[in-house]
């Protein structure tokens, strides 16, 4: 009837409008279910429900998406971690007479695979699948006339891609009526997963992807460290690390030590303590490692205000994070400072991220991990605005050597504007320079070389550093002197 209707819902998905491609969050763990040769991406903890199933208790990667959603996160890339030995659940249909027609196999390894049951009804002349996941259906094909038909539909769709995807065996035929039926329960071998399963699932997060952070909260050992770092370097992203549960405030500098003598450890950061979370049970709480809610801030900061901005401070004051594994005190937290371990502290009721460390030993040039974001981020921005000049004419006028810097320029000098550069000016406030350099001419272009087809540009910066630290002098004057 006419009228105004207003519907109302709940909105899991990310806090802000605003999604920058360095807010990412790289992610790999164990699941419930879902592909394991792919990296899915995410944008809210019902998009990871879909595809890789609820909270399981031996895993953290669920609380820690959980996390990262709820605190400000916007985008996760995931990818699922299975044993060597895993196998998919499968079934096939067949043909009156017993001829294989097609077969469905889970997309994923797993026993979650016997929870999905598939149903055939034949008029004759033509047929409809229909899956069901745990009792509830998920989808249908609608009626199809051909088993390359049938095949085509589930491969398309996204919905059935979430369980299943099939291949024709034979296309002559069609598959005979078949009541709802379980498909075989596969393995994901999670007994003998260990980090190196953690760290081939890294490599599903090709550069084609972009920057952002990566973390696996299901594994805090060295060799863990070590490849999240070396892919953070590799793939110009930022490596979020942790200790285990019950690491001590001893342990956590030696381990934040163990990672400044790694090559490349400016594209690190150390965090302690573990943190804690609700559940849906009132009263009853779960403590899980922190690299969700750090990596949430993180995300929060870089889309609010840029890579130069640190999730820590006044920003980073939780709304679902609801308390700390351990207390950490002022003189415990500087001590942790010292030695390039980021303190989370509960600071005026909340829960805060009280450091923004790298683990760098270059502190001169990377001691606080944003510097290394925002170089991150002019790499990334740079590929992306000078790829479409790939194969141009290299031309007598320059017009190509002006285009490349002029984008470069672009890139930087917006950066600037928003406090990423820190531009140099003299004692009467004259400025010196930017805060950038961008060359590309023939000086650094002999002809030698652009006969092979080869153009440099060279960039120079100068990155804002972080106020962590203020101090006030205050001196108290007595009646009968002047006031300082």
């Amino acid at each position: 009837m006419p009228g105004v209707v207003i519907s109302t819902s709940v909105r899991t998905g990310p806090s802000t409008v605003t999604v920058r491609k360095s807010s990412q969050l790289f992610v790999v763990g164990l699941a419930e279910r879902g592909p394991s040769n792919e990296a899915v991406l995410v944008e809210s903890l019902a998009d990871f429900e879909d595809v890789f199933g609820g909270y399981r208790s031996d895993s953290y990667l669920h609380p820690t998406v959980q996390t990262f959603f709820e605190e400000g996160g916007t985008r996760a890339y995931v990818g699922r971690a299975v044993g060597a030995s895993a196998t998919a659940g499968t079934l096939t249909l067949d043909a009156t007479g017993g001829t294989d027609v097609i077969t469905l196999t889970a997309n994923g390894a797993g026993d979650w695979s016997a929870d999905v049951d598939v149903q055939v009804v034949n008029t004759g002349s033509a047929f409809r699948i229909i899956l069901f996941y745990q009792d509830d259906q998920v989808y249908t094909t609608g009626i199809v006339t051909s088993s390359s038909q049938a095949v085509g539909r589930i491969n398309s769709s996204t919905v059935a891609a979430r369980y299943v995807t099939a291949v024709v065996n034979n296309a002559n035929l069609l598959p005979a009526t078949l009541a709802a039926t379980a498909m075989a329960a596969g393995d994901s071998d999670d007994d003998n997963l260990d980090d190196d399963d953690f760290i081939a699932s890294l490599e599903l997060f090709n550069d084609a992807l972009g920057v952002g952070s990566v973390a696996c909260p299901e594994s805090q050992s060295g060799d863990m460290n070590e490849a999240l770092v070396a892919h953070a370097n590799e793939y110009s992203r930022i490596a979020i690390l942790c200790g285990p549960e019950n690491q001590t405030v001893a342990q956590a500098k030696t381990a934040a030590g163990d990672v400044q003598n790694l090559e490349n450890a400016e594209h690190a950061a150390y965090y302690y303590p573990w943190v804690v979370i609700p559940t849906s049970v009132a009263g009853i709480t779960r403590t899980i490692p922190p690299v969700g809610y750090v990596c949430a801030k993180r995300a929060l900061a870089h889309n609010q205000t840029g890579a130069h901005v640190p999730g820590a401070g006044l920003l980073s004051a939780s709304r679902f994070v609801s308390g700390v594994a351990v207390d950490v005190n002022k003189v415990i937290g500087d001590d942790l400072d010292e030695n390039f371990v980021n303190a989370i502290r509960v600071i005026q009721n909340t829960v805060r991220i009280y450091g923004a460390r790298s683990c760098s030993l270059d502190t001169s040039n990377f001691k606080y991990i944003t510097q290394q974001d925002v170089v991150n981020t002019v790499v990334s921005e740079a590929y992306a605005s000078l790829e479409d000049l790939v194969f141009s004419p290299i031309d007598g006028r320059n017009e190509l050597f002006a285009a490349i810097s002029s984008r470069l320029v672009a890139i930087l000098a917006t950066m600037r504007d928003t406090g990423a550069l820190y531009p140099a000016f003299d004692a009467n406030g004259i400025q010196l320079d930017p805060g950038f350099t961008v060359k590309c001419d023939k000086t650094i272009n002999p002809a030698t070389q652009l006969a092979e087809g080869l153009i440099k540009a060279t960039v120079g910066l100068r990155v804002s550093s972080i106020g962590d630290k203020i101090e006030i002098d205050i001196v108290k004057s007595n009646l009968t002197t002047s006031v300082v």
